[in-house]
C-alpha cells in the first residue's frame, strides 16, 4: 500500500450517527484521514478514512476509476452484505458525506461499488 499521511496529523471529523445497539441511540463517530494519494486525479485509491465509534473500527476508501468515476467503499458488514447490493450507502459513508465534498467531487459522481458493476 502507498505511503501513509505524513506531516502533521489531519484533524479528526466528528458526527453523531445511530449507534450499533438495538436502540440505535446516537453516538459520536470519528473519521480520521489515514491516507491521501499525492496524485489527486490519478486512478486508484484517493483517500482512506478510519471510522471509530461503533463496535469495530472500519475503513472508508474513495477510489477513482480510469474513467474518472468516484467509488466509495466501507468495510462494515452493512456495506459489504447489504448496502452496496441495494445501491445505497451505509451509515458510515453517509456520515462522512455530511462533511461535504470539493466542487470537483460532486456527490452525484459517488456511487456504491455495486452500482458500477464492480
Amino acid at each position: 500500500m502507498p505511503d501513509q499521511v505524513q506531516g502533521p496529523q489531519p484533524p479528526v471529523l466528528l458526527t453523531l450517527l445511530p449507534g450499533p445497539d438495538r436502540k440505535r441511540v446516537q453516538r459520536t463517530y470519528s473519521y480520521r484521514l489515514t491516507y491521501r494519494n499525492p496524485q489527486a486525479n490519478a486512478p486508484g485509491c484517493r483517500t482512506i478514512w478510519e471510522v471509530t465509534g461503533g463496535r469495530l473500527i472500519y475503513q472508508i476508501v474513495l477510489e477513482q476509476t480510469a474513467a474518472g468515476t468516484l467509488r466509495l467503499h466501507c468495510s462494515c458488514a452493512d456495506a459489504v452484505f447489504r448496502a452496496e447490493g441495494e445501491g445505497r450507502f451505509c451509515k458510515h459513508i453517509r456520515g462522512l458525506l455530511q462533511f461535504g465534498l470539493a466542487g470537483e467531487q460532486a456527490v452525484d459522481r459517488l456511487q456504491p461499488r455495486s452500482c458500477l458493476g464492480a
